[in-house]
């Protein structure tokens, strides 16, 4: 099968952006014996939209399937099939705020073009041959068109537990001093900083200790995982997500998290220890996160990551099979779905090289 995949920009070492989960879900589709090209949105601001134009209709006639991933993305992938070409069927994946919005404060109110947007995606949808979202919550915006809830998978090969020692040493960070890892950009209304700031300062009056809020930004995608290994805790405060991948990433690494009730992260680390569910409110969020920089237990994350079938190789079948359907729904020939290779065990499917945190004395 030839997949043509339409994306924002893919990660660089000069500009790391947020699609390093997409790149690596990408790779996983390829790695199971698909024939993937690439079409990603690089060029000059506003223009480089209709500069990769061509680049997709010069891939129609040479493809099985269309694969846009974010709603601006889709709208190109539907005016490319407006031509004279065969119509190649399009496999819908909205992210987040593309169906959602985007707040500009942090009382979550949503930009008007942001509204504008998410309306209009959610009015063309059922143009698509199929719709994959992120989470439930993405779903009940759709309604009543149908979709496929998968959200992005994990690559536990890179994401993994690494000695909280091993991984400070490697940041050249302080080992002793308690730390609380905040992903995202603080500067960015959506993600909640000024709530985990807020809680963060009141966990450190309830233990009479000072605790670091390490920003995830602006980090090369390889250091990730050292820097999650690095801390004793993760927030997630966000005001809208689909699925956050740093909680699935965060989790695979067995940290433990405490999380607001954004995208499906509640159904993330619900049932897993050494993890709180909380509302969106900084005393319950201080009270969780004092639990856990008490302890020195890890959470149980990754277990429940393979259970929930959220590694980079479930989730590259479950999106294969939505490849078929809407191959299926064109009256393509079954014969050009070519079978999906075995996926291959992590590397650190067993990891148990320890099983606890270091809390600074």
């Amino acid at each position: 099968m030839r997949v043509l995949m339409i994306c924002p920009e893919l990660p660089s070492d000069n500009s790391p952006g947020s699609m390093a989960p997409g790149a690596r879900q990408i790779r996983s589709i390829r790695e199971a014996g698909l024939d993937v090209h690439v079409v990603d949105m690089r060029g000059i601001p506003k223009l480089k939209y209709l500069q990769v134009l061509p680049k997709i209709r010069g891939h129609l006639k040479r493809v099985d399937i269309i694969h846009a991933h974010f709603g601006y993305c889709g709208w190109l992938a539907l005016l490319a099939r407006r031509t004279p070409h065969r119509k190649v069927p399009i496999v819908m994946s909205f992210m987040g705020d593309d169906l959602l919005g985007t707040p500009y404060n942090a009382a979550g109110d949503l930009e008007r073009w942001s509204l504008v947007a998410a309306n209009w995606n959610k009015s063309i949808a059922s143009r698509y041959d199929q719709v994959i979202v992120k989470s439930q919550e993405m779903a009940d915006r759709l309604n009543p068109i149908s979709c496929h809830v998968i959200p992005n998978g994990v690559d536990t090969t890179v994401f993994h537990p690494i000695n909280f020692f091993e991984a400070n040493h490697l940041l050249g960070r302080d080992p002793t001093k308690l730390k609380v890892l905040f992903p995202g950009n603080p500067a960015n209304p959506r993600k909640g900083y000024a709530l985990a700031a807020s809680a963060v300062e009141l966990a450190s009056q309830k233990l009479n200790r000072g605790i670091e809020l390490v920003l995830l930004w602006g980090v090369q995608p390889d250091q990730v995982a050292l820097y999650m290994n690095a801390c004793n805790a993760m927030l997630m405060t966000s005001l809208i997500e689909g699925s956050p991948n740093v909680v699935k990433e965060a989790l695979a690494c067995d940290q433990c998290i405490v999380a607001v009730p954004v995208g499906d992260a509640h159904q993330l680390i619900q049932g897993v220890s050494g993890c709180h569910c909380t509302q969106r409110d900084p005393q319950q969020i201080a009270l969780a996160l004092s639990e856990i920089l008490s302890s020195t237990s890890r959470s149980s994350g990754r277990s429940a990551i393979e259970a929930k079938g959220l590694t980079l190789s479930q989730v590259a079948q479950q999106v294969i099979n939505v490849y078929q359907e809407a191959l299926n729904i064109e009256q393509y020939d079954r014969n050009k779905v070519i079978p999906v290779r075995p996926a291959q065990p992590s590397h650190h499917s067993k990891v148990a090289s320890t099983n606890s945190r270091q809390v600074p004395s």
